[in-house]
C-alpha cells in the first residue's frame, strides 16, 4: 500500500499537508518522489553528541524558535506534525530561493487549497542542529501566522525529530535534542509508529465511563494547540461519535492552511496511551479536516494533554513520554 506523504504541519488544529493518496495520482507520484529523494537527504550535518538544550517561547500554545535559514535570523515553530520542513512563501520570496513546479495542494482544514512547491535550503541552523543543502517546500502560511498572532516563516518538521531525541520542556521553556536514548528514563513509555515520517500512537477512548472501548490511530502533533483531542474520520460518522457530538458544544475547533474549522467539543470520559490513562479529556470533534479522512490516521493528540510538563519523542526507538 502507498502511503505517500504527510508534507506539512497540523497547526491550529488540522492543518494538515495531506497524505499524496488524497490526491489525484499524478500528485501522488510527485508527492513519493519527492518525498523519496528528500529522505536521502534531510540528515543534519551536525548533531549533538550528548544532550543539548535551547529556550523556546510558547506563542499561542506554538513552540515558536528562531533559526537562521541561509544565513538570515527567521521566526519558526518545531512541529512533530510535519512530514517536513516548510517555507512561507513570502519568506521564500526574500530570501531567492528558487521553487519548482507543484507537487500537490495542502489536504489540510478549512476550504481553501494551498499549492506545495519544492525548494532547496542551502543551509538551517536549529540550535545545535545544523542542515546542508536541505530540501523543502514552499506553501502560503498566511493563515496560519494570523490566527497564531505572529509571523511563522519556518514550520521544522520530521527532519529535526527522526535522527535522534527531542524533548519539549514546557514548564522550563527548553527542548533538548540528543542522540537516540541520551534524554534520561522515561516512567510510562509509550509505543510510537513512524507513518511517512510522522508520529503515531494506538489510542483507545471511553465516550462514557461504562461504555466499550473505542481505538483511534492518533498523531502526536506539537502543532496542534488549542485540543488535547482532535477527533475526525470515520468516528465523528459513528454512533458513538453522533451521541458525543450531540453532547457537546458545536463551536469553531481550528484554524487551517484552508481557514476556519467548524465542530464540537465534549469531553471523553477515557484516554488510554499504553498504559497511561487520561481521564475526562475535553475532545474536538470534526468532518471539516481532510487529512483525517484518508484513513491513515483518525485525529491527533494536543499540546493541552502536556503542557503542564514536558513531551519527549524518540523516533529511533519508536517511544513517546509525556510526564505532566
Amino acid at each position: 500500500m502507498k502511503f505517500g506523504l504527510v508534507l506539512a504541519a497540523l497547526l491550529a488544529t488540522g492543518v494538515w499537508t495531506g497524505p499524496a493518496n488524497s490526491q489525484n495520482s499524478s500528485s501522488q507520484d510527485k508527492q513519493e518522489q519527492w518525498q523519496s529523494e528528500a529522505n536521502e537527504r534531510d540528515r543534519p550535518a551536525h548533531a549533538p553528541g550528548k544532550p543539548a538544550s535551547i529556550p523556546f517561547k510558547l506563542r499561542d500554545n506554538l513552540v515558536a524558535i528562531d533559526v537562521t535559514l541561509n544565513g538570515r535570523r527567521q521566526s519558526a515553530v518545531l512541529d512533530s506534525g510535519s512530514g517536513a520542513l516548510v517555507v512561507d512563501q513570502r519568506t521564500t520570496t526574500a530570501l531567492g530561493l528558487a521553487v519548482k513546479e507543484p507537487i500537490g495542494d495542502a489536504a489540510g482544514a478549512g476550504a481553501q487549497a494551498q499549492q506545495l512547491r519544492p525548494v532547496e535550503i542551502a543551509a538551517l541552523n536549529i540550535g545545535p542542529l545544523g542542515f546542508k543543502v536541505l530540501p523543502g517546500l514552499s506553501a502560503n502560511l498566511e493563515q496560519l501566522s494570523s490566527s497564531a498572532g505572529f509571523p511563522i516563516d519556518l514550520i521544522i518538521g520530521a527532519p529535526a525529530f527522526k535522527y535522534g531525541a527531542v524533548r519539549v520542556d514546557y514548564r522550563k521553556q527548553l527542548i533538548s535534542f540528543g542522540p537516540s536514548g541520551s534524554l534520561g528514563k522515561c516512567a510510562a513509555p509509550i509505543p510510537l509508529t513512524i507513518v511517512s515520517d510522522i508520529p503515531m500512537v494506538e489510542a483507545e477512548i471511553r465516550t462514557m465511563p461504562n461504555a466499550d472501548p473505542v481505538k483511534l490511530k492518533l498523531v502526536v502533533d506539537l502543532g496542534t494547540r488549542h485540543q488535547a483531542l482532535m477527533i475526525g474520520g470515520p468516528f465523528v460518522r459513528s454512533e458513538a461519535g453522533k451521541a458525543l457530538i450531540a453532547s457537546g458544544k458545536v463551536q469553531q475547533v481550528g484554524h487551517g492552511t484552508g481557514g476556519q474549522v467548524q465542530g464540537s467539543v465534549a469531553a471523553v470520559a477515557e484516554l488510554r496511551l499504553g498504559g497511561t490513562v487520561f481521564p475526562g479529556v475535553k475532545a474536538a470533534l470534526s468532518s471539516g479536516v481532510k487529512a483525517f479522512e484518508i484513513g491513515l490516521f483518525d485525529g491527533s493528540l494536543g499540546v493541552p494533554l502536556w503542557k503542564a510538563g514536558t513531551i519527549t519523542f524518540d523516533y529511533p526507538a519508536k517511544t513517546l513520554c509525556i510526564e505532566r
